[in-house]
């Protein structure tokens, strides 16, 4: 966009600055907007077209040819003098170039620094006192010309363009520009400025209007289309949920990184069902490990829960945690891995090959050395407790090695070999066929004890063999019949007939592998996973589990006490733990003793630090004194006192931790903590009692326990009346009364928030009362339509009420609006807890269900069973009746069961995450992604 009238230009440029660029690079950029500027029109892009040179001219001679067509093109020539100018080269070329063609004519000169004098006597400049001009100008004038004084500005902050100063020295110079007087450009410039700024204004306001309503427009926009991916991002992750629970059973790995990826898309009732159901999937699963090449090998330590040892085809052998969170070590042979055994210390890992290349690793000093070869390709090798090593080849050579080192003694036993193992001390060695036969060796010398290798004791076809971990059974499936074969052996008192336990008839499935131990456990590997069967017994009947998430196993092993089971399918080994209640729980050594006759709840109260207070003996502990009351504090183990078999029915923790005050039949017991004991300091005595119907008098149990900021303690009694003891007091005061006067009309238990200052009660008519514990005072009154509340718990501080019904439904009730914030169904009947902070909801049903609720929206998330005790008096028909729970504001759900034990729960989503990324042990591939989810998948990794 040119001027308005650039075809009638004589020149191209209006101007030519010449300037020092070190000195004047800012003014001349600021002068040339100035000229271009001053009286334009709105209509004009500039008002003068003025050539300002902003490259560097210091050493590039090519330049000077465009700078004088450039100048050739220029009705006039402004000099930015100043003393840079008057010693730069370029600007006295520039001059001089000026002075041969139009001369002093048109040249406009503006003082930006130094000195500039003229001489009238002279007729030239005063060059003595002139700093500011190169000499070659001297006698270029005979008048005075006119110039400027531009040095009030500064080089690194020129000024406004609208300065008044500034206003009036580019007047000056664009004055001859225009060719028009000085005082009618500035009056003309003063007219345009006014006129550009009306025109902006109305500009401004339509261009306002217009972007309020596409504003408008935009944001509708931004809506739809927010929602639209909403609802995309929605869809997938309830896809993803969906095929995730899918594909749990056939491939956990993949189902549990698509379960986090669909919970991360989108935190939904969905996503969030799907993860716990992930993570309670499975629930004898402890992690799954990677190899580069299809697995060959499991070997567990002597120690079960310490190490194992993973060997590939491709000669590779790690071993990693028993958990398998990390490898400990690796090492590796030529040849795939064969066969792997630890030392009795497992400080010494034995290992062989294919090629009958043997090993030694010491994974103390992290060293593989070398052994001997085998002749043939390894079968089977065991380290006695003198560390010597036996090794049996594929064609049932066996050789003995001295300290797991030099090869003392070889023999051609011709086994079909299946497994070796020293025997009584390392006096013999044990060699088990896989057809059944077996032999009995002496050492060192190898001498025959007994030979029974050319006895076949299985069927022609359709089975499926296995020797146990320790060789004293071998058995076969077929049909899903087991039959176990006899050994006629003797070893001192060890005899191996009928050595194998008697396991039941089993379903006629396709068995593809089987795993023994020596304490009557059987693992069949098959198309839907692993069958898992405990032998019967003479005080228990069989038990048969299945295990599934990682497809077929080709291969299986038990660790030498029977609890752990490792399984490997193509390069992932799955490691198990057969007594693991659920990869959710936590066990902590606290197992509870049960002598009671009817079914007792233990009850549980949390404290500050992770303290944990619970009322029932554990087992192990001395008959006499008989502890009864518990603290476990994760820093300083467990604290014990109530040297009484009486058992308490309400416990709470002071907020210190330090206190324990101990419910029972008409009192709360107050107990100290000393070093690792408690000890009773006072007993507090509950006022009032109930009326048996023939006038006897029963003394109320407390149901519930809280301590107040000032010290006093509220106790929620059983039939429904509410105690508070001040501080230092014996006794204590009602201040709600029982809601029953009979004991066969006892309501439900009422509960008392974590601060003590509400409690809420289960009246007579079936509905829940709130209760402002220190004045006594009905607060609200709740009921459920068409049932009555069959259990309550307060959260939140007391301003957030939970109510399970008979008929099956739980509710929120928020006291602060006095209504209801969802009602659910399917609550099994069952006792409901609340955290503190009301976020974590939690039901217990009689079958021993746990349910983790929505707090927000109601949703049934799901939960694990509680196992089943072993061994308990009261039965195990209704399991929720003798356990009690207690929830922590973290998630975490404590539980206890008489003739149980203690357990903790994960039910927080992080805690779930960090469970499925250990048995994914990866993340999603690119593959895998565009193909469940179709998107570019991101930069961050699922796991890690």
């Amino acid at each position: 966009m040119g001027d308005r009238n650039a075809a009638e230009r004589p020149y191209r440029n209006d101007a030519f600055i010449s300037y020092h660029h070190a000195s004047d690079s800012a003014k001349a950029a600021h002068l040339r907007r100035g000229l271009q500027n001053f009286a334009r029109s709105w209509r004009q892009l500039r008002a003068l077209r003025v050539f300002l040179d902003k490259d560097s001219l210091s050493a590039n001679p090519g330049l000077w040819p465009e700078i004088e067509r450039q100048l050739a093109d220029s009705g006039a020539f402004i000099l930015l003098a100043c003393p840079g100018s008057a010693d730069s080269e370029w600007v006295r070329k520039e001059a001089d170039w000026w002075r041969t063609g139009l001369g002093p004519r048109k040249m406009l000169i503006a003082v930006t620094g130094g000195e500039l004098v003229w001489d009238h006597d002279r007729g030239d400049f005063d060059w003595e006192r002139t700093t500011c001009l190169p000499r070659t100008m001297a006698g270029m004038f005979t008048d005075e010309p006119r110039w400027v004084d531009l040095r009030w500005m500064s080089e690194d902050d020129p000024g406004s363009l609208r300065d008044p100063r500034f206003q009036q020295c580019v007047a000056d110079l664009a004055a001859p520009l225009h060719g028009r007087p000085k005082e009618d450009l500035i009056g003309a410039d003063v007219a345009q400025h006014r006129k550009t700024r009306r025109l902006a204004r109305g500009a401004l306001a339509v261009i306002t209007t217009l972007a309020v309503l596409a504003g408008a427009a935009s944001v509708v926009a931004v809506l739809q289309r927010d929602e639209a991916r909403r609802q995309a991002r929605l869809a997938t992750s309830r896809q993803l949920a969906a095929t995730a629970l899918n594909l749990k059973d056939g491939n956990l790995r993949l189902a549990s990184l698509l379960g986090i990826e669909a919970y991360r898309m989108q935190k939904s009732p969905e996503t969030v069902t799907a993860l716990h159901r992930l993570a309670t999937d499975s629930p004898h699963l402890v992690g799954t490990v990677s190899a580069a090449e299809d697995i060959s090998t499991l070997a567990y330590s002597n120690q079960d829960q310490r190490s194992i040892a993973v060997g590939d085809e491709g000669g590779a052998v790690a071993v990693w945690r028993g958990d398998g969170r990390s490898v400990r070590a690796r090492t590796a042979l030529p040849g795939g891995i064969t066969a792997a055994a630890f030392g009795p210390d497992d400080r010494l890992l034995a290992v062989g090959d294919e090629r009958g290349n043997l090993g030694v690793y010491d994974l103390t000093a992290r060293k593989l050395r070398r052994l001997a070869p085998m002749p043939k390709g390894v079968a089977s090798m065991d380290i006695g407790l003198a560390g010597d090593l036996v090794v049996a080849d594929q064609d049932g050579t066996v050789s003995l090695y001295e300290g797991a080192r030099k090869k003392i003694r070889t023999k051609r036993t011709g086994h079909h070999t299946g497994r070796v193992l020293f025997q009584d001390e390392e006096a013999y060695v044990l060699i088990r066929d896989v057809v059944g036969g077996g032999g009995l060796y002496t050492t060192p010398d190898l001498r025959t004890v007994d030979d029974d290798s050319d006895q076949i004791h299985v069927p022609a076809g359709q089975h499926t063999s296995a020797v146990s971990t320790g060789g004293h059974c071998f058995g076969y499936l077929k049909y899903g019949i087991f039959t176990a074969s006899e050994l006629a052996l003797d070893i001192g008192s060890t005899q191996f007939a009928d050595t194998c336990a008697k396991f039941p008839s089993l379903p006629n499935e396709e068995a593809m592998g089987l795993a023994l131990t020596d304490q009557g456990r059987m693992a069949i590997a098959t198309d839907a996973g692993i069958t898992l069967v405990d032998a019967e017994t003479d005080g228990q009947s069989s038990q048969v589990r299945t295990l599934t998430g990682l497809g077929p196993a080709d291969l299986m092993v038990f660790s030498g006490s029977g609890t752990r089971l490792a399984s490997g399918h193509g390069r992932t080994a799955a490691l198990w733990d057969v007594e693991q209640a659920s990869r959710t729980a936590h066990r902590h050594g606290l197992a509870l003793v049960d002598e009671a006759t009817v079914a007792v709840t233990p009850p549980l109260a949390l404290g500050p630090d992770g303290r944990l207070a619970w009322s029932n003996r554990l087992t192990g502990e001395p008959d006499d004194p008989r502890p009864s009351l518990h603290i476990r504090d994760p820093k300083g183990g467990v604290v014990k006192g109530g040297n009484d078999d009486f058992l308490y029915d309400a416990l709470a923790l002071s907020r210190d931790g330090r206190t324990l005050y101990a419910g029972r039949a008409g009192e709360v017991q107050e107990w100290r903590t000393e070093g690792k004991a408690l000890v009773q300091r006072r007993t507090i005595a509950l006022t009032g009692s109930g009326r048996w119907p023939q006038g006897t008098s029963w003394a109320v149990a407390p149901k519930s326990l809280a301590t107040l900021a000032d010290g006093s303690l509220a106790v929620a009694a059983e039939d429904g009346s509410v105690h508070l003891a001040a501080p230092g007091t014996s006794r204590t005061r009602v201040m709600v009364p029982p809601a029953a006067d009979n004991p066969a009309d006892v309501p439900p238990p009422p509960t008392l928030s974590t601060d003590g200052l509400t409690a809420a009660v289960v009246n007579r008519t079936g509905g829940a009362d709130v209760y402002d514990v220190r004045s006594g005072r009905k607060l609200q009154s709740v009921r459920l339509k068409g049932e009555a509340v069959f259990n309550v718990a307060l959260a939140g501080a007391g301003r957030t009420l939970f109510l399970s019904g008979t008929r099956h439904t739980l509710a929120r009730w928020d006291l602060d609006r006095r209504r209801f914030g969802w009602l659910s169904d399917e609550s099994h009947g069952a006792r409901v807890v609340a955290s503190d902070d009301g976020r974590t909801v939690v039901t217990l049903a009689d079958s021993g269900a746990l349910t983790r609720w929505d707090a927000d929206t109601g949703d049934q998330l799901g939960g694990p069973e509680l196992p089943i005790p072993p061994d308990t008096l009261a039965g195990t028909g209704s399991i929720g009746e003798h356990t009690s729970l207690a929830v922590a504001d973290s998630g975490t759900v404590w539980t206890a069961t008489e003739g149980g034990e203690v357990l903790s729960w994960e039910f927080s989503v992080p805690a779930w995450i960090d469970g499925l990324c250990r048995i994914a042990a990866r993340s999603l591939t690119e593959t895998e992604w565009r193909h469940y989810v179709g998107t570019t998948p991101p930069s961050r990794p699922t796991c890690g």
